[in-house]
C-alpha cells in the first residue's frame, strides 16, 4: 500500500500535527549482540545507600498542566547542579524519564570517573536494554553509554525515600510550571 502524504490528503482536510511533531520509530538492531554490555552498566538489584558521594538523579513528572524532566547532582547531601525542562502536557511520563537520564548521561560523561545515575523508571531501563528499541532516544542513550563506560544506571525502588529521589521528584514537579520549554516530538500513543 503506497503511503499517503500530506499533499495527497483532500484539501479540506488538514492533519493536526506534521509528520516532525510525532515521535518515528526505529527499527532493526541497533546494538550488535557482542557489544551488547550494557548489562554492565545497568543494575536493577544494588541496593542505594545515601552517601555523601556525588550521585544524579533522574526523574518525570506529568499533570493536566504539562510534563516535566530532571536530573539532579548530589554531593555531600545537598544539590551541586541540575537540569529542569517542561515538555508538553501531550508527552508521556515515560518521555520525561528517558529524556532526564538521557541529559543526565551528557552530563556525567564530562566526568571522567565512576558515576552513578540512579532513576525510579523500571520501563526506561529495560527500553535501554532492548537491542531492537524503536524509540531514537533510547538509541542515543544506548550510544552513549557504549561510550562511556564509567557511567551505570541504577534502578531506585520508589517506595523507600531517599534524598536524592525526592529531590529529583519535587524538582520534577517544579519543572511543570518552572522549567525552560523543551521541543519533544509526541508519543504516537498521543495521536489516538
Amino acid at each position: 500500500m503506497p503511503e499517503l502524504l500530506e499533499q495527497d490528503l483532500h484539501p479540506t482536510f488538514s492533519p493536526l500535527y506534521s509528520a516532525q511533531q510525532i515521535t518515528r520509530k526505529s527499527s532493526g538492531i541497533h546494538i550488535h549482540p557482542p557489544n551488547s554490555l550494557l548489562l554492565n552498566q545497568i543494575s536493577f538489584a544494588e541496593n542505594h545507600m545515601d552517601s555523601g558521594a556525588k550521585a544524579i538523579y533522574t526523574d518525570g513528572s506529568k499533570t493536566d498542566e504539562g510534563t516535566g524532566s530532571v536530573y539532579c547532582i548530589l554531593e555531600n547531601y545537598g544539590i551541586i547542579a541540575s537540569w529542569q525542562d517542561k515538555l508538553d502536557r501531550s508527552n508521556s511520563v515515560f518521555q520525561a524519564e528517558i529524556l532526564a537520564i538521557r541529559m543526565a548521561i551528557e552530563a556525567a560523561s564530562s566526568l571522567h570517573r565512576p558515576i552513578k545515575i540512579w532513576t525510579d523508571s523500571f520501563s526506561s531501563l529495560m527500553a535501554i536494554l532492548n537491542p531492537k528499541s524503536h524509540y531514537s532516544i533510547v538509541r542515543e542513550i544506548q550510544t552513549l553509554l557504549l561510550s562511556h563506560k564509567h557511567i551505570h544506571l541504577r534502578w531506585l525502588v520508589i517506595d523507600v525515600g531517599y534524598l536524592g529521589n525526592e529531590c529529583a521528584d519535587q524538582l520534577a514537579k517544579e519543572a511543570i510550571t518552572k522549567g525552560d520549554p523543551f521541543l519533544l516530538p509526541k508519543p504516537l500513543s498521543y495521536l489516538k
